[in-house]
């Protein structure tokens, strides 16, 4: 099973984004755009995992869950990824509460280290991903669209839990399926 952690957001902020998401497309780049229903914050990715690990990665999840408390987080302006050179990732980033997640995230990561995952390279950067780029053609008319976005509110949402999801990747997409929600403060 393809795995990964995240944080959700609320049905308003997923229809602010991808109401701004469909004024992007109109630059004509190419971009794979993520569906609105697809939108979170990974906290970390495990990719392939044997079944046989789920019940310790739960476990681990519930621990780091019952030790934090739930926060508002901000969803705040738009860029890429890397922030010089041919863009990657468009994404969403989050303002208030961003420390919080960041906390959450660092928790994760050493918690799944314990269990054999692999520690991830870079510092952790709470965004939402919306689109990845596909190719160079119109990559300055989307930088230049996405540094007018900079500031863009999208609204907030309680982080309440902390999900397992399984990936599956599909012809239409990727398909996510909620494996387990571990409920902070509880």
């Amino acid at each position: 099973m393809r795995l990964f952690i995240a944080v959700d957001v609320t049905e308003e902020v997923r229809t602010a984004v991808a109401r701004q998401a469909a004024l992007l497309r109109e630059a004509n780049c190419d971009v794979g755009w993520v569906k609105p229903e697809n939108f979170h914050l990974t906290l970390k990715f495990l990719g392939e995992t044997p079944d046989g690990r789920l019940d310790d990665i739960k476990a681990s999840l519930d621990l780091i869950a019952a030790s934090r408390a739930a926060f508002e987080l901000e969803l705040r302006g738009m860029g890429c990824f890397p922030e010089r050179g041919a863009p990657r990732v468009v994404w969403v980033g989050a303002g208030a509460g961003r420390d919080a997640l960041a906390a959450v995230a660092r928790d994760v990561e050493g918690a799944m280290e314990d269990l054999g995952f692999p520690r991830e390279q870079r510092d952790f950067a709470a965004h939402l991903t919306i689109g990845r780029v596909r190719s160079p053609r119109g990559a300055e008319r989307l930088r230049h669209r996405l540094e007018a976005e900079a500031d863009t509110g999208f609204g907030r949402c309680v982080v309440d839990e902390i999900r397992l999801y399984k990936s599956t990747l599909a012809s239409g997409g990727s398909v996510y399926d909620l494996l387990h929600a571990a409920k902070l403060g509880a």
